[in-house]
């Protein structure tokens, strides 16, 4: 068997079929052809111990990425590290076969937050996965993500804090759902660890002024009508009715809505998922915990 060289390189030739030429010192370092013409260095060995151990055959680059000298130095080391119990080419195997963040995410929506969360939690884990981390981190291999990564992402969105935070949360459960079902090393979740910025409380009461204005504006709305401005710039703005005219009046079922909303300080989905229950002392009472908080309040 020949010295691979770079003169032995250049003076191969493609035939109807692949071969391969060996080196003759460093024993398992070769060229592969193909019908193609495609060249790359390769390097074979023994996964084990043996004559029953699988053979194995890697790639190292091709010729004219790498050369000769370059290859050979590869091989001398996948060798080393073959020696040492490794396998390089089913380690690299199953990195390829390793999910994307991209891929992962898609499962974990599907398999987790749309089977068993609420439409609305998983609508929030999907906008934060879709908008905030895969453009960043989308193509990159689930197990490569690292702490250093979210936290730059994270640093990146010091000025929306909140939204921030919960970048965090949802990719930590997006880790935790993948740990459990072994697409990550058990405990590999690259979100914890990192600070999360302090939140300011969001929610507010309306004061006794704000109050007033409010009612104020909802009984000129059912009553009058709230006026309204248009965009003089656009087309049909000469079609629009005159500034006297231009008011909007609401139903009475808009202005109840309101009205019921303000009073019991109930959510919104608090107030369309309310059942009545009917009992001895109260017949046909609310179920809806703030209304009831807000009736101890009242007696």
């Amino acid at each position: 068997m020949p010295r691979i060289t770079k003169r032995l390189v250049d003076g191969l030739r493609p035939t109807r079929t692949e071969f391969f030429v060996w080196d003759a010192k460093h024993i398992g370092f070769g060229v592969r052809v193909q019908p193609s013409g495609v060249m790359s260095y390769v390097v074979k060995y023994r996964a084990g111990s043996g004559r029953g151990a699988p053979t194995r055959r890697l790639t190292l680059g091709r010729v004219g990425k790498l050369t000769p000298d370059q290859a050979r130095d590869l091989a001398g080391k996948t060798l080393g590290a073959v020696a040492h119990g490794a396998d390089p080419a089913a380690a690299k195997a199953a990195d390829k076969r390793a999910e994307t963040l991209r891929e992962l995410a898609e499962l974990f929506l599907a398999e987790h937050a749309e089977a068993k969360r609420k439409a609305s939690t998983a609508a929030h884990y999907r906008d934060v996965i879709e908008r905030l981390v895969l453009p960043e981190l989308g193509n990159r291999k689930a197990e490569k993500v690292t702490g250093a990564d979210l936290a730059r992402l994270h640093a990146r969105m010091k000025d929306h804090p909140y939204q921030a935070n919960r970048m965090l949360a949802v990719v930590g459960s997006l880790y935790g759902f993948a740990g459990k079902r072994r697409l990550v090393p058990l405990g590999f979740n690259p979100a914890r660890g990192i600070d999360k910025y302090p939140e300011k409380g969001r929610e507010r009461f309306l004061s006794v002024a704000e109050l007033t204005r409010l009612g104020e504006a909802v009984r000129e709305a059912e009553t009058v009508g709230l006026p309204y401005e248009i965009d003089a710039t656009k087309p049909k703005a000469k079609h629009a009715p005159k500034p006297e005219k231009r008011r909007t009046v609401i139903g009475p079922q808009a202005a109840a809505a309101l009205r019921l909303l303000l009073f019991t300080g109930a959510r919104l989905r608090e107030i369309l998922h309310l059942q009545w229950h009917t009992s001895t002392s109260t017949a046909g009472s609310c179920c809806c915990p703030r209304a009831r908080r807000a009736r101890i309040r009242s007696s």
